[in-house]
């Protein structure tokens, strides 16, 4: 066979129909859509921008599949080369046969990369790479072998692509049915027996893809006579559609933007209101940051040395609980000091509301005087949301999505380049604090001569774990040669902890700009979380499911005028409370915002111990409801509550670890004193049930409240009828409503 003759054929082929097909399918895709682009709000995307989204997803299906198949040949025409069966083979085509088991390898690869990236996690873009080679030869060997020993069967045919297509149609099957029996007991791939069977299921299907090789003989041999005669295409259609795709491409190549930085911001001076007493206040949210990976937490690495130096200059919370497991209704709550279901900001796509008489601590402030701005990274505090409600100036796009990112997440070929790269092409990469302190610093340099409030809600250290080359080299350890879960702990945190590092740098930046204009002696600084993060403490990497305190515990640092310097309060508080502090410590005369209280006066006796008894009564309500993507809401939902050091949470549904399972179970109770570590379910200890009775009834009254003066549509969990059901069969819950 003429060389390139079969490379242009075979890449042409891949190109034509992949074109066309991507093409249909971006059409179907894209055009029932109300928006392109991912977190896109206000009108929805007009017919030309729908029209440019499928032309570029056209273009993406057909270069890239015209580079798949250009490797695929190249691969086949050295495979056909290399064994003696294919060179020799009197009936059918070598290269054929060789085609068909290099692009088995190589799409089978692909499918079966997130194996690869359960076991091997967090790899740098090189060692992904050389993953993906050294996984398309291995899979490329172990065809080869299956088609020798499917060529062995008396009843396979004597033509090479038949031989070929059975053996990769009989692969798949064995690889199906191996993995079924790998996961199908509890120890997975540690189990020799389960691995063992799983072999034999492999060598056993080899006759069965002889048997399917017979079947594929007959309709291949017609096809490949067909073939040889001339194309299956008349040569104008053929010509057609290169055109097609020629159009496509210059299109596309005229309106490709993979980065999507926006241009250097010119914020103006904002309308002065009249003078007033009081400080500028700047209120920082890290997202996903852990309390007990700061160095003032007690942390042993040094992720956070400018943050350390805050915390000595102010107060630092010791035992700071979030509202929530996740942003949208932590940050809610934040912002207007109202339990989540009150604010109704409860899912992905939900809004923040305000019950009647209630404001934003941003409005608040706005009422007062202050000048208002909020600059935030997380797109679940975009301004369609309603999170913008009391700022002057908010700015909720540091980085935006582009067309070409959204048409390669959308597009099979897309969809291959983010199996083999482990890349999402999405705003997350570039949407880091440096990025936003490139909108913060030029908007505090036109308005910093005027009081200010100043909300900056920064992304780091959110998943995906990746920082700078500096940082990801400081805390790289030596883990040897570890898999899965625990691969994914050890190196996951070494980069969570270089995020950290990064975002302390970054706020080292914002705070040196604040000195450099004179504004710092005069600023109320705060830092906090909306929640943390957990790695497999519970047996599970993230955030949102659970009420652990890994997703719960966040830092409280405040620094500047009437917070005292270098104290620690020990006791617990709760986020919820801290928009009120804010209000009192800034000297607005407001102690109370939402459903929060202000604890600025625990704060001036911070480290004494006058409040013990109090602080045993102090109820701090949880409550978080996710959904890992929007065909569920409701995955993980969980409802609890902190008194002192009793913690108590009940589950409605874990979608890991379902609350029907006796193993799992609904209730749960901790003494955090003595259990920090949450390893001690202590709620069916006979010792505890006048507690548990206590707790209980305080959670449902609670949940009461949350549903008849909050924005829900169903009940919270504390009041579902799955709990109280089991409430009930324990004996904590009477017969009688409410009782």
């Amino acid at each position: 066979m003429n060389v390139t003759r079969a490379l242009f054929r075979t890449a042409s082929t891949f190109a034509l129909w992949a074109l066309i097909a991507g093409g249909l399918h971006a059409l179907n895709v894209i055009g029932p859509r109300t928006w392109v682009l991912e977190f896109q709000a206000g009108p929805s995307s007009s017919l030309l921008e729908k029209l440019g989204a499928i032309v570029q997803s056209a273009a993406i299906e057909g270069f890239g599949f015209l580079a798949v198949g250009l490797f695929l040949a190249l691969a086949a025409l050295g495979l056909a080369r290399l064994l003696p069966h294919w060179r020799r083979d009197e009936q059918g085509s070598g290269y054929a046969a060789a085609l068909i088991l290099c692009a088995g390898a190589f799409f089978g690869w692909t499918e079966l990369a997130w194996l690869a990236e359960d076991a091997l996690a967090f790899l740098t873009r090189a060692q992904v790479l050389a993953l993906d080679a050294t996984g398309f030869c291995a899979f490329l060997v172990g065809l080869v072998v299956y088609d020798l020993l499917t060529r062995r069967c008396p009843w396979a045919p004597r033509a090479s692509e038949a031989n070929a297509l059975g053996s990769l149609g009989g692969a798949i099957l064995s690889a199906w049915v191996a993995l079924w029996i790998v996961k199908s007991g509890d120890e997975g791939w540690r189990d020799p027996a389960l691995l063992a069977l799983a072999g034999v299921a492999v060598f056993a299907s080899v006759p069965l893809a002889g048997a399917l090789a017979r079947l594929f003989d007959w309709p291949l041999t017609r096809l490949c006579q067909r073939v040889r005669r001339g194309p299956l295409l008349p040569r104008f259609l053929v010509v057609v559609a290169w055109l097609l795709l020629l159009g496509c491409g210059a299109w596309s190549v005229l309106r490709w933007e993979l980065s999507p930085l926006r241009k250097a911001p010119n914020y103006a001076t904002l309308a002065p209101r009249p003078a007033g007493a009081g400080p500028n206040v700047v209120f920082v949210t890290v997202d996903t940051l852990r309390a007990d990976h700061l160095g003032c937490y007690g942390y042993p690495r040094p992720t956070s040395p400018f943050i350390d130096s805050l915390a000595a200059e102010g107060t630092r919370c010791a035992d700071a609980s979030a509202a929530a497991s996740w942003t949208k209704p932590a940050t809610g709550t934040i912002l207007t000091g109202l339990y989540p279901s009150r604010h109704g900001a409860l899912y992905h796509g939900s809004m923040l509301s305000l019950p009647e008489g209630e404001q934003t601590l941003a409005q608040a402030f706005q009422e007062r005087g202050w000048v208002t701005a909020g600059f935030v990274a997380n797109p679940n505090l975009k301004r369609v949301f309603g999170f913008d409600r009391g700022f002057d100036l908010y700015f909720d796009s540091p980085v935006e999505d582009t067309v070409t990112l959204a048409c390669l997440r959308g597009t099979w070929f897309g969809g291959l380049l983010m199996k083999l790269l482990r890349h999402q092409f999405n705003w997350n990469y570039e949407n880091d604090i440096v990025r936003v302190n490139q909108e913060v610093l030029p908007w505090l340099e036109k308005n910093h001569a005027q009081r200010f409030f100043l909300y900056v809600h920064y992304i780091d250290p959110h998943i995906p774990y990746d920082p700078p080359a500096r940082y990801r080299e400081e805390f790289a350890g030596e883990h040897g040669a570890v898999l899965f879960n625990e691969r994914m702990r050890k190196v996951g945190i070494d980069l969570y902890d270089g995020e950290i590092r990064y975002s302390d740098d970054g706020l080292k930046t914002l705070v040196e700009k604040l000195k450099e204009l004179g504004a710092w002696e005069n600023t109320l600084f705060v830092l906090t979380s909306d929640h943390g993060e957990e790695f497999f403490e519970h047996e599970v990497l993230g955030h949102g499911f659970s009420l652990y305190q890994e997703v719960v515990h966040v830092p409280l640092i405040l620094r500047g005028p009437g917070v005292p310097a270098g104290a620690v309060l020990a006791s617990p508080v709760q986020i919820l409370d801290l928009p009120a502090t804010l209000l009192a410590l800034a000297g607005t005369g407001r102690e109370r915002l939402g459903d929060g209280n202000s604890f600025h006066a625990r704060l001036a006796q911070a480290g004494e111990r006058t409040e013990e008894g109090r602080e045993q009564e102090e109820l701090h309500y949880l409550e978080s409801e996710f959904g890992q993507d929007d065909s569920n809401h409701r995955a993980f939902v969980f409802s609890g509550l902190r008194m002192g050091p009793w913690k108590l949470v009940l589950t409605e549904e874990n979608q890991f670890f379902p609350p029907s399972d006796p193993r799992y179970g609904r209730e749960a109770l901790y003494d955090l004193s003595a259990d920090p570590a949450e390893r001690k379910n202590l709620f069916l200890g006979a010792e505890h049930e006048d507690l548990v009775r206590k707790l209980l009834e305080k959670l449902r009254t609670h949940s009461k409240f949350l549903q008849e003066q909050g924005f829900r549509d169903v009940p919270p969990a504390a009041l579902t009828p799955e709990v109280e059901a089991g409430m009930r069969a324990l004996g904590y819950l009477g017969g009688e409503e409410g009782q």
